[in-house]
């Protein structure tokens, strides 16, 4: 950047790049995260009705291993366990990966590849997390059919803020819109909090779709009635820290 200072041209260096911001997006083996998570399905029921399946599980993720990828690329591996209840055992759920470079932060689970950071990061920063998935790729949610990626678009919030999550406190948490998007028939919404040297500590996700306001004539609420009370199918998911080392 070039500024003006006492008649003069002068060429004023850019800001260093944070590189703590590496540490939103831990990667070291033993690490291991612990959730509590509550979700709603919705799904349709005997006679039309909307069935409310509501549940609380628990999930364990662990930086398990290492392994290079077909181009060399160092990945690692995140062991996923689940448990119903805090007095039963761990039940192995599946594998994903991860992997850091200087400029972006991966995470793939379940064949599905997100752009999860990118590097350097401020509150203006914008990108394509999900660069590698077709928008309109449908999937199956409670046996219903749904496009859960459409009109997704990453976004930072804050960044280097303290926060309440849960029973703890973080000095430093990083936010990150990645979906925020509605209409009569759909709701997106994707929120992700991060911890510097734990990474996600909080997560929530509003993917529903509904016909409510299809109905001839429209509902008179059809605009103001509450998602969580006109969703026919999908889900509400939120995700919270409850332990980590």
């Amino acid at each position: 950047m070039t500024v003006l200072a006492c008649g003069e041209r002068q060429t004023a260096e850019p800001e260093p790049f944070d590189t703590s911001q590496y540490s939103y997006f831990p990667l070291k083996i033993g690490k291991f995260v612990e959730y509590q998570v509550d979700s709603v399905v919705y799904d349709f029921g005997a006679g039309g009705n909307i069935i409310q399946d509501s549940s609380q599980t628990f999930s364990k993720e662990i930086v398990a291993d290492t392994l290079r990828d077909n181009l060399g690329e160092l990945q690692y591996i995140i062991e996923r366990y689940e448990r119903s209840d805090l007095s039963h055992p761990w039940a192995f759920k599946n594998a994903i990966t991860a992997s850091r470079t200087a400029t972006q932060a991966v995470r793939t689970q379940d064949n599905w590849r997100f752009l999860k950071l990118v590097f350097p990061m401020n509150r203006r920063s914008e990108w394509d997390g999900n660069i590698w998935i077709d928008d309109n790729r449908e999937i199956e949610i409670a046996g219903e059919r749904m496009r859960p990626f459409t009109n997704w678009a990453y976004e930072v919030d804050s960044i280097d803020v303290q926060a309440f999550v849960g029973q703890f406190t973080f000095d430093s948490t990083l936010l990150v819109t990645e979906a925020d998007d509605v209409n009569v028939i759909e709701r997106r919404l994707s929120r992700v909090r991060y911890a510097k040297h734990i990474g996600v500590v909080w997560r929530e996700q509003w993917i529903l779709d509904s016909q409510y306001c299809n109905h001839i004539p429209p509902p008179a609420d059809c605009e103001t009635r509450p998602w969580a009370q006109k969703a026919e199918k999908g889900y509400i998911l939120r995700q919270t820290i409850i332990s980590f080392n």
